[in-house]
């Protein structure tokens, strides 16, 4: 996997006010909640393991993204992914000059247009979920002609490099209560309890980032240390054993917060998207306001206390 390019631009798009709009994250909900909701069934049904479909396992040997975790070091870098899937170092660079030399009014237009054209590229690609769908998503790719071939590869790297990280992201605010790039970070600032919470999310982390290897490896040497009785039952205990109950719900929760919405937009507002969204189905939809707001509140008692929903 590519190092990404030396640009601010990934930073101006976490940052900006406001970062997407309303409608965007609505689109953003419609196209990923069926996706995220379809891989968290997966999960339960492996008993609360992070254990991907072996399509999943194909697609990170096959496109060679086995370094994604290193995208942990920022949520600027998880974003500088995806970017880098739909322009080029040389418009990622004309784009970071017009956004130096822009308004704040005229930057976050500007990164809300941007972010609408991303999610118009990125429905496009379909993830298959059933053999027969693999097969006609292979049949297409060998339809291809090479250059063709070629910019798939190009762009479902960025699109999957950009979607593993994003998805345990998520996977961790709703275990932990806290981003996995925040644990890592404590991690990395010497908290080891964040190291074994992390480890827990996303096992790759352990053999891939050098201070997640080094940490472990100098752990052997250290006398009376409780560090691999923790570590050992983080990796034993299975990290998402359906305990939040309305799990779409929290996951849209988790998506409008990052899009920088959740603090401002009415409760109403929050529940007509979720609802036109379709998340959780007709059957687990929530039908009120109130009811809402008591998971809303639910919500941020639990990143507040950091609550580990595992045991």
């Amino acid at each position: 996997m590519n190092s990404l390019p030396q640009s601010t631009l990934s930073a101006k798009i976490c940052t900006a006010t406001p970062v997407i709009s309303k409608d965007t994250v609505l689109d953003a909900l419609r196209s990923g909640i069926p996706d995220a909701e379809w891989l968290l069934n997966q999960i339960e049904n492996e008993k609360g393991y992070f254990r991907f479909p072996p399509f999943f396992s194909d697609v990170i040997k096959n496109l060679k993204l086995e370094n994604y975790p290193l995208l942990y070091a920022s949520e600027n870098a998880i974003w500088g992914m995806l970017l880098r899937g739909f322009l080029t170092d040389e418009e990622i660079k004309e784009l970071d000059a017009e956004l130096n030399a822009a308004s704040p009014d005229e930057r976050g237009e500007f990164i809300t247009e941007l972010c609408v054209g991303f999610d118009d590229a990125i429905e496009k690609i379909e993830i298959p979920k059933t053999k027969a769908q693999q097969d006609a998503a292979r049949q297409r790719f060998l339809s291809l002609s090479p250059e063709e071939q070629k910019e798939a590869i190009r762009v479902s790297q960025h699109f999957y490099g950009y979607f593993f990280p994003s998805f345990f992201q998520l996977m961790s605010i709703m275990v932990h209560g806290e981003k996995l790039t925040s644990l890592v970070a404590q991690s990395k600032a010497g908290n080891d309890e964040a190291y074994v919470k992390a480890v827990q999310i996303d096992k790759r982390i352990l053999t891939v980032d050098p201070y997640f290897i080094e940490r472990y490896s100098r752990a052997q040497h250290e006398a009376g240390t409780d560090f691999y009785d923790a570590l050992s039952y983080r990796l034993a205990a299975p990290p998402y054993r359906g305990k939040i109950r309305h799990k779409s719900l929290w996951l849209a929760f988790s998506l409008i917060d990052q899009a920088g919405l959740l603090e401002s937009m009415p409760h109403r507002e929050i529940l007509e998207m979720c609802d036109e969204a379709g998340v959780g189905g007709y059957e687990n939809r929530i039908q009120s306001v109130k009811h809402l707001s008591n998971r809303l509140r639910e919500y941020r008692e639990f990143q507040k206390r950091g609550i580990v929903a595992t045991t």
